[in-house]
């Protein structure tokens, strides 16, 4: 039975659509927890990366619909999630994201374990003698000298459930003990594939090498966790690599429309739409797979960063340097976080 294929204008439009890049499905949303748990989570040890993806979504944006979102609404909640990594996620599914936290924590408890001679439940009680309300890794710092341990040790806490972010950014980040933001303890929840099939209905079609490194297992193990939602293979037109995805999106795409994917659409560098890939969307500027991008009826026609000088962007040859500039620029603005958008290169 031959593989079915999909076009890949009609790929990059339902994923569009899915994660918020295309259409208005998520703009007039009185809350962003719909979005996150479309994108999968936002991850990221600073703010400004997450003003930047939803910027790029919603033309109305302003950095304090995600502050509230966070500290007073606390719809949405700054935890552990798939590879160990600080991400904002709905809080309804913040037990669901623990759980993919830890199904990958073995990795980084040996380095603890090496460093200490203390057992886990010990270093818990330690951590909450020392702050017994917030937890800062500077406060740790007489005890816990080495700057590894200290963020070891904050994650290992929170990836059980016991810390969430409260405020601050990258080294600088606070957290409180979840049963006082919350009122009452959170338990990671016993498996993942609630998440999984949420993965695969926002970003499929997928590799396997996709899904390892967007939840941080082996291909292997990647592989049987797509098997539990009845996969199927589909190849996108003009590639032979093989893909998967569930029934019920494979008929999705291939009821949408072409010109839906049609014109100029900025992906932010960190954004889950990189992350979800290990290859697709690439130009050869983009070494590491997680800098910004601009596409062009769903091809990729530039590559951006932002770094202390600005932004540093390359542009594909043929492609309108000056409509980029402006997209990119539209996005920052938006973020809060505007940045010098230079001449860009070839």
């Amino acid at each position: 039975m031959p593989v079915p294929q999909v076009s890949p204008i009609q790929v990059f439009a339902r994923v569009g659509v899915e994660t918020g890049l295309l259409g208005e499905q998520y703009h007039r949303k009185r809350s962003l927890a719909p979005l996150v748990e479309a994108l999968g989570g936002v991850r990221g040890d600073r703010m400004e990366v997450a003003h930047r993806i939803f910027a790029a979504r919603l033309p109305k944006y302003r950095p304090d619909q995600l502050l509230k979102a966070l500290q007073e609404r606390k719809t949405l909640v700054r935890a552990w999630g798939p590879r160990g990594a600080l991400q904002i996620v709905p809080t309804l599914d913040l037990r669901l994201y623990l759980a993919a936290a830890a199904s990958t924590a073995g990795r980084w408890k040996k380095f603890l374990d090496a460093r200490s001679n203390l057992t886990t439940p010990a270093r818990l009680r330690l951590l909450r003698r020392i702050c017994p309300e917030v937890v800062t890794r500077d406060a740790l710092r007489e005890a816990f000298p080495d700057a590894n341990t200290r963020t070891f040790l904050v994650r290992e806490a929170g990836v059980a459930g016991h810390l969430v972010w409260s405020d601050g950014d990258g080294s600088q980040s606070t957290y409180v003990w979840t049963r006082n933001w919350f009122g009452k303890p959170v338990e990671p929840d016993r498996e993942i594939h609630n998440l999984v099939a949420r993965y695969l209905q926002s970003y499929g079609p997928v590799e396997a090498a996709d899904v390892a490194g967007w939840f941080g297992v082996t291909v292997a193990a990647a592989r049987r966790l797509m098997a539990k939602h009845r996969v199927v293979e589909v190849q996108i037109e003009g590639s032979a690599t093989p893909l998967f995805i569930r029934p019920e999106e494979l008929e999705a795409i291939r009821a949408t429309r072409k010109s839906r994917g049609k014109g100029l659409v900025v992906v932010p560098p960190g954004d889950p739409f990189r992350l979800a890939y290990r290859m697709r969307y690439r130009l050869p500027q983009d070494e590491d797979g997680d800098d910004g991008i601009v596409l062009h009826d769903g091809d990729p026609v530039a590559v951006w960063s932002v770094g202390k000088e600005g932004v540093d962007l390359h542009v594909k040859s043929g492609a309108n340097a000056r409509k980029v500039t402006a997209a990119i620029r539209d996005v920052l603005d938006r973020s809060g976080h505007p940045a010098p958008v230079p001449a860009p290169t070839a």
